[in-house]
C-alpha cells in the first residue's frame, strides 16, 4: 500500500501536466524513495517528481504553501479534517481527501455459514486490519443463524496465524505498522471493555514491544457511548440487532 496508493494521486497529476511534491508517511520513507527512483528510471525529467520526507509539521507546511495548485491526501480522518480546515480559505485549489472509515458489515439471513465467515474474516483481518475498507463493525441479526455465525467466526479468527513475512510457515497476517500502533490498538480494546463491551476473542500481543497482534472480536451490543472511530488494526466489534 505505501508503494501503490500514492500512484492514485501521482499518475493523474502527471497526466494533466503537473509537477508533483510527494510527502509519504513518515513511517514508510524507504518505500517512497524507491518509488521515486522508479519514476526517474521511467524517464521523468528532473524536478517533475519531488520527494519531501517528514511528519505532520512538514505536511502542514506543504499545505500552506502558496505555490501549490492542489492537495491530494490519503490517510486518517482526523488528519483529513485538519487539512480541510487549513485549506478552507483557498477555494481555488483542488482538495481531494481519501480517508478511513468505521465500516459496517451487515449479516442478515445466512445460507452458507462458512462462506459468510470467510468473507467476514477477510474483511476484518486482511493486512492485519490495516485497510480503510476493513469491517470495523459487524452487525449480526439475532437468532440461531446469527449465533452460529458468531461461534464459527470466533473459532476461525482464533486459529489465524500471525507472524513475520519470512516465517517458514507463512502467516495469514503480519504486524501493524509499528510497536506504537500496536500499543494504541491495545488501549482502544481496553477502553471498549471499560465501557461495558464483552470480549469474545481478546486481541493479544504475542511479543512485548512488538507490532504483532492477534485478531480481536468484541461484542458491543447495548453498550452506550461507543466512539465512532476507526481502529486501524485487527480489532472488530459485533453488534446484534432484531
Amino acid at each position: 500500500f505505501p508503494g501503490h496508493l500514492p500512484n492514485g494521486h501521482i499518475v493523474p497529476a502527471l497526466l494533466a501536466g503537473n509537477t508533483v511534491v510527494f510527502k509519504p508517511s513518515e513511517l514508510t520513507p524507504w518505500t517512497a524513495e524507491e518509488t521515486v527512483k522508479l519514476w526517474q528510471q521511467a524517464g521523468l525529467p528532473n524536478g517533475v517528481m519531488n520527494l519531501v520526507q517528514g511528519g505532520r509539521t512538514t505536511g502542514e507546511a506543504l499545505a500552506a504553501s502558496h505555490e501549490i495548485d492542489g492537495l491530494l491526501f490519503t490517510g486518517s480522518a482526523n488528519t483529513g479534517y485538519h487539512l480541510h480546515k487549513q485549506m478552507a480559505g483557498a477555494p481555488e485549489k483542488i482538495l481531494a481527501l481519501e480517508m478511513g472509515g468505521n465500516n459496517a458489515l451487515i449479516i442478515d439471513e445466512i445460507v452458507d455459514v462458512d462462506a459468510v465467515v470467510n468473507l467476514a474474516i477477510q474483511s476484518a483481518f486482511v493486512s492485519a486490519g490495516q485497510r480503510c475498507t476493513c469491517a470495523r463493525r459487524i452487525l449480526v441479526k439475532n437468532g440461531a443463524q446469527g449465533d452460529a455465525f458468531i461461534q464459527r467466526f470466533v473459532e476461525v479468527a482464533k486459529n489465524l496465524k500471525v507472524g513475520r513475512w519470512n516465517d517458514e510457515q507463512q502467516p495469514f497476517m503480519g504486524g501493524v505498522i509499528s510497536s506504537a500502533a500496536a500499543t494504541n490498538m491495545m488501549n482502544a480494546q481496553q477502553k471498549l471493555l471499560e465501557l461495558g463491551a464483552k470480549s469474545l476473542l481478546p486481541m493479544t500481543r504475542p511479543q512485548e514491544d512488538s507490532s504483532l497482534l492477534t485478531p480481536g472480536i468484541i461484542d458491543v451490543t447495548g453498550v452506550a457511548g461507543i466512539p465512532d472511530e476507526e481502529y486501524f488494526g485487527p480489532l472488530t466489534t459485533i453488534q446484534r440487532y432484531d
